[in-house]
């Protein structure tokens, strides 16, 4: 019943600040509210929660100031240690099933860079024998470490994203669904994630630090620090065209997103570098940066 609908709250968690959105339902039109929260200096860390209460006390007070105490929470977290891998199984497995083989591979056909991974999947194509699966792990102790946070602010967890499929949500469902082979350049203050997506479907992804560079620099410096990643960002391109798809394909579709001050700066550099279209989601009702959290605010309810 409608009265019975509580909303929901969703969240995105980065080094430095958490935004959120709190809406009706997985719409964008039911919107309520939308915001942004300075994270004090050495809460999270390289993407790892290593002061708890602190976050939960930054959470317990924004439920307190809008009444969000046990609404359900979809949550995004740093992108820097999941591992996007497409592999093979057996065809005669089902989805649940193929999650507890992959399991049992870890260590000996698959292999990955952190123990106890928290994994998910995504069914491909297949043949009469093998079917294709694209594999999301990521620590499990570094959501665990979040979730028990939202927890004791008093929220209920019910999903976790990556902060590059909410973003690529929101781009399929408001603005494009036309292009097959698109490049994700998500450009926060601290860090660039640049994750591909193939038939709309993430395939890989690479995680960059970047140096710190102030919301207030000279033209000349702004120049040289864009420039260093730009340079990243030809590379992924070149290498999906020539080694993912070996020649067959190429990024046909940039997407800028973020919360770095200078990413017009960054759309310029890279027009003049690549001819490629790229949709930087300037054009959208609220700023560029709450596309991620409004990209998670689009996934469904479980």
């Amino acid at each position: 019943m409608g009265f019975m609908n509580n909303g929901r709250v969703n969240m995105v968690i980065t080094n430095y600040v958490l935004r959120y959105s709190y809406h009706k339902t997985n719409t964008l039109d039911s919107l309520v509210e939308h915001g942004e929260i300075e994270i004090p200096t050495d809460t999270v860390k390289d993407g790892k929660l290593v002061n708890k209460a602190v976050l939960t006390e930054v959470i317990n007070q924004l439920l307190h100031k809008h009444k969000w105490k046990r609404k359900k929470l979809f949550f995004a977290t740093p992108d820097d240690t999941v591992v996007i891998r497409k592999i093979q199984i057996p065809i005669s497995l089902t989805k649940e099933e193929a999650k507890s083989y992959i399991r049992t591979q870890i260590g000996n056909q698959v292999y990955l860079p952190f123990a106890n991974p928290s994994i998910d999947i995504e069914l491909l194509d297949a043949d009469e024998t093998n079917q294709n699966v694209l594999l999301f792990a990521y620590p499990k102790e570094k959501l665990l470490e979040y979730s028990d946070a939202f927890e004791s602010a008093g929220l209920k967890p019910m999903a976790a994203d990556l902060t590059s499929l909410s973003v690529y949500r929101y781009y399929y469902h408001v603005i494009s669904k036309e292009k097959d082979h698109v490049l994700l350049v998500h450009w926060n203050k601290d860090a660039l994630i640049l994750t591909v997506f193939q038939n709309h479907k993430a395939i890989f992804t690479r995680h960059l630090k970047t140096s710190s560079i102030p919301d207030e620099v000279n033209e000349e410096v702004l120049s040289q620090h864009v420039g260093e990643y730009v340079i990243e960002i030809n590379r992924i391109i070149d290498f999906y065209r020539y080694s993912i798809t070996k020649g067959q394909f190429q990024i046909n579709q940039l997407l800028l997103s973020g919360d770095f001050p200078h990413l017009s700066k960054v759309k310029e550099r890279l027009s003049e570098q690549v001819e490629i279209p790229i949709e930087s989601f300037d054009q959208e009702e609220l700023q560029a940066k709450y596309v991620d959290v409004l990209g998670l605010a689009l996934k469904k309810d479980v």
